[in-house]
């Protein structure tokens, strides 16, 4: 148990790992994973870039970042890097790349990047519905109030665009609604410092109080959406010819669409591919995906995210959603490992990285759906867990691959026993342990 509170909360990020390490509270595997993965000895900078980055740091949690691709978008060809946990995300992008590049690859189109900040007020007295109108007239007076902190976005080509206000009557709220284009930017600081800002004079029109300031992460503004044709003949698997398996992912999607419980894990197939470049570009993977899901609400009943179609010998394919990247602010161009991504990338602006974001995401779904109706997704999931076993095993370097190979063929499913055979195989390959 750490002892205290508040020498955790106020200290420096080495003396919070002293407590921890102090604390005589860790299982003797806790231990070893601290000394496999440097919890004592780690990198002086990546502590820093930790303690910089978040509160309370102790360390750092390294996730895989691979590279997929690549994948022709818009004429160019890409790689993509992608940060994930998850097997097969990287391998399903790559996959799609190279099935896509000989047909046009993805083409792609992303709306300017407006963002919408919110003022609440409420105690509205008599003024209610009447709140809207002087909140309305009031605009001139607003612009001219934010003039300062937008004047640097607006010689960037962004800032103001325009406003709206409405009554929301169940909770005798007023809502006000400022639409701000913030170019590179995800913009949080730049929406709630506006919104903040013109809150005495909301609160003078109106009579009422605010409630709270501070922007929507709908995004519902800012879009980007992603097309692809590919010919029915490229799609044959085992057992399908081309056109049955393009028939198939087209009622596949269909069913997304009409069945929410299928509609979820079909977008969360398609967020694999742009939350792992969110991440890898040290983009808000929560604001991206709860603006995306939301999008796929937007009609009433959840429902999925992607489309497919058939005209004569070609399936066609189109998403779009809400992708509020940016290549600057927050730990976007920050981190060291997001700077080299956006550098791997050629240095996109933000709706060039939205675009690049839909056509991984468009990728992602296609692989996905094609193997969905086909053979399954299972066979190529146990190949990747298979190669987990083996290290989880022991099996390291060149043994990981080996060993993966040989517990497929056994059908080795558990830990324990995949232990008990790495043993055995390390002697019968004379297999180097040290």
């Amino acid at each position: 148990m750490i002892k205290s509170h508040r020498a955790f909360r106020k200290g420096p990020i080495r003396k919070r790992r002293e407590i921890i390490e102090s604390s005589g509270t860790a299982s003797k595997s806790e231990k070893q994973v601290r000394d496999d993965f440097s919890f004592t000895g780690a990198d002086g900078d990546l502590l820093d870039l930790a303690e910089v980055m978040v509160e309370q740091a102790v360390g750092y949690l390294g996730l895989p970042l691979g590279v997929a691709g690549p994948l022709l978008i818009d004429g160019k060809e890409y790689m993509i890097p992608m940060a994930t946990e998850e097997p097969s995300v990287v391998a399903a992008a790559s996959f799609a790349g190279h099935l896509l590049s000989n047909h046009g690859g993805i083409v792609t189109h992303a709306s300017e990047p407006v963002m919408v900040a919110q003022i609440f007020l409420e105690d509205m007295g008599n003024m209610g519905v009447a709140g809207v109108d002087a909140v309305m007239e009031s605009q001139k007076e607003i612009r001219q109030i934010l003039k300062p902190i937008l004047k640097s976005m607006e010689k960037r080509g962004g800032g103001w665009r325009d406003m709206d206000a409405r009554w929301i009557a169940p909770s005798r709220t007023l809502a006000v609604n400022l639409r701000i284009d913030v170019r590179d930017a995800m913009g949080a600081n730049l929406l709630n410092s506006a919104a903040e800002e013109i809150r005495p004079l909301l609160e003078r029109v109106t009579g009422g109080r605010v409630l709270m300031a501070i922007l929507s992460n709908r995004s519902w503004d800012r879009t980007a959406s992603a097309r692809l044709s590919v010919p029915l003949k490229a799609l044959a698997r085992p057992g399908f010819d081309g056109s049955e398996t393009a028939r198939r992912i087209v009622r596949a999607a269909r069913v997304a669409r009409e069945d929410p419980d299928r509609a979820v894990t079909h977008n969360k197939g398609i967020m694999n591919g742009i939350s792992a470049l969110a991440l890898a570009t040290g983009n808000d993977t929560r604001a991206i995906e709860a603006a995306a899901h939301a999008y796929a609400g937007r009609y009433g009943p959840y429902h999925g995210l992607s489309e497919y179609w058939i005209e004569k010998d070609m399936l066609h394919g189109s998403l779009e959603l809400p992708l509020p990247f940016a290549v600057t602010g927050g730990a976007v161009g920050f981190h060291p490992v997001s700077r080299w991504c956006l550098e791997l990338m050629g240095h996109p602006d933000a709706p060039g990285l939205s675009r690049i974001a839909a056509a991984v995401g468009l990728a992602q779904n296609l692989s996905a759906l094609r193997a969905l109706v086909s053979e399954g997704i299972q066979q190529g999931h146990m190949a990747l867990h298979a190669r987990r076993l083996a290290y989880d095993a022991g099996a390291r370097g060149e043994d990981i691959s080996g060993f993966a190979a040989l517990i497929r063929s056994e059908e080795i499913r558990s830990r324990q026993s995949a232990a008990a055979r790495f043993a055995q195989w390390q002697l019968s390959e004379g297999v180097n342990d040290n």
